[in-house]
């Protein structure tokens, strides 16, 4: 399986001087921010690192930056298919991965998970929140999902979900859920599956994509998307995964409210320093991360999504190498620099001819800059006129993603119809999606954790508290 291009090409790249000056425009330090303010309905961060997650389901490209270029665009693989599948959890199911399993029950499958370190002076007890690890390597089927404590946490979450079924499958609950010869392992895995496309659909989108475009592609269908494999598998194009998705990079935040005990942390602190082949001890218990401060909306001691612009935070602009998903020996360069440098070797189209040839109006030119000096700057260097498209497409939220208050809440017209393209059609085109098997199926309805009433585990926030039997806050 390979990539595609929505736009044809390959586009003209840029003076790649003028990109590396460009990227370091882009660290969020105040001289950069030029006063701009932190507002907005914003998504809960939780969603943030969904994002990432999904990005890990979908797509793994292993091409190193020195290799990029627009002629081996074609012959570079996608080593993971392009379906919401939870391939990056799964992995080969039991059979074929069986070193992720407890494999003691037959057809009921569940994950392996290893115990944290317990926190004797805190009176924090050691509990099952943490991967299983085998001589300090952790058992996974995507070691991108250790690159850090946030989406780590969220992976175990996804394997305690799937625990959390089988124990229920077991106990006789939700025996109308399960198809015909489905073990109780595979009934497990579809469910979860399901609600992971579910929450993908219905509520990531939802907060990143502007209404006006969902509706639209709903109505109507893709009108950019059109590359699929001979499986009828969509191709992803490089414009969304080397441009349009990494919008992401931009709403990580510089700290985050963790738990009761460690409360806030910078990004920098969260981030793995090990080499992904060397040892690590055990979660300490104070790690692991309260998910009611990730998937609130609300509240004082909530973690939001920064708004999207064209600013990355220091911690995410410059990453240590063991926290990239590709092995660098030494420290590795901005991670602007590295987004840009490569869109421009693959051949990436600007901004502006992504716009024309989606047929979207592109961004008057005296407004790609966020101040007068900021549009001299580009302006002297081209970058008005073509301008590069991932920062086209931060630039363009900023100032047109307003999904209820103001810019930067969501993608804009161009981005946001990439990226809703992409992933509605992967879910579409996938003979397993739970809206080409059971059309008017619905998340399940259940009791769990110390509430007496039935509830939908129809959000991020109900799928990790039942994962974890937890009563979210109302």
């Amino acid at each position: 399986m390979h990539y595609s291009r929505l736009f044809g090409g390959s586009f003209a790249g840029h003076d790649e001087a003028h990109l590396r000056e460009l990227a370091t425009r882009m660290k969020d330090v105040p001289q950069n921010r030029c006063g701009r303010l932190r507002l907005g309905d914003l998504a809960p961060s939780g969603m943030v690192y969904l994002g990432q997650f999904l990005d890990h389901d979908l797509s793994r490209d292993e091409t190193r930056l020195e290799q990029a270029s627009a002629a081996a665009l074609e012959k570079t693989k996608n080593l993971h298919t392009p379906r919401l599948n939870l391939e990056s959890v799964y992995g080969g199911g039991p059979t074929e991965s069986p070193q992720l399993y407890d494999l003691s029950d037959k057809g009921a499958e569940t994950f392996l998970l290893g115990r944290t370190r317990a926190i004797p002076s805190k009176q924090i007890p050691s509990t099952r929140d943490d991967f299983y690890r085998r001589n300090g390597r952790p058992a996974l089927a995507d070691d991108r999902n250790d690159q850090h404590l946030i989406i780590a946490q969220l992976h175990v979450a996804f394997l305690q979900f799937h625990n959390r079924l089988v124990d229920r499958l077991k106990r006789g609950d939700f025996a109308a859920e399960a198809f015909p010869k489905e073990t109780v392992f595979d009934t497990a895995r579809r469910l979860t599956v399901w609600h992971y496309q579910w929450i993908v659909r219905n509520e990531f989108l939802n907060w990143f994509i502007l209404p006006d475009v969902l509706i639209d592609i709903e109505r109507y269908g893709p009108r950019l998307l059109k590359s699929v494999s001979d499986d009828g598998i969509p191709l992803l194009p490089i414009e969304f995964t080397q441009a349009a998705f990494r919008f992401g990079h931009s709403t990580v935040q510089r700290e985050y409210e963790i738990n009761q005990w460690i409360g806030l942390v910078r990004l920098r602190d969260l981030l793995r320093r090990t080499a992904l082949d060397e040892p690590v001890e055990s979660l300490p218990a104070d790690k692991v991360v309260d998910w009611d401060r990730f998937t609130r909306s609300w509240g004082a001691n909530a973690n939001f999504a920064e708004n999207i612009d064209p600013l990355i935070s220091e911690d995410m602009f410059s990453l240590p190498a063991a926290a990239m998903p590709v092995p660098f020996k030494t420290a590795p360069p901005p991670l602007p620099e590295m987004t840009l440098i490569r869109g421009s070797r693959i051949g990436l189209p600007s901004g502006q001819e992504a716009c024309r040839a989606a047929g979207v109006t592109p961004l008057p030119r005296p407004q790609i800059g966020f101040t007068d000096e900021e549009n001299e700057f580009l302006r002297a260097r081209g970058l008005n006129e073509r301008t590069p498209l991932w920062y086209y497409i931060l630039r363009e939220a900023e100032l047109l993603g307003v999904r209820r208050f103001r810019g930067g809440e969501c993608l804009g017209p161009l981005g946001g119809r990439i990226v809703a393209e992409v992933l509605l059609c992967v879910l579409n085109a996938d003979p397993d999606h739970y809206s080409n098997v059971e059309p008017k199926w619905r998340p399940l309805k259940i009791v769990f954790g110390r509430s007496t009433a039935l509830r939908r585990i129809d959000c991020l926030r109900k799928f990790i508290a039942f994962a974890k039997d937890q009563q979210p806050v109302q």
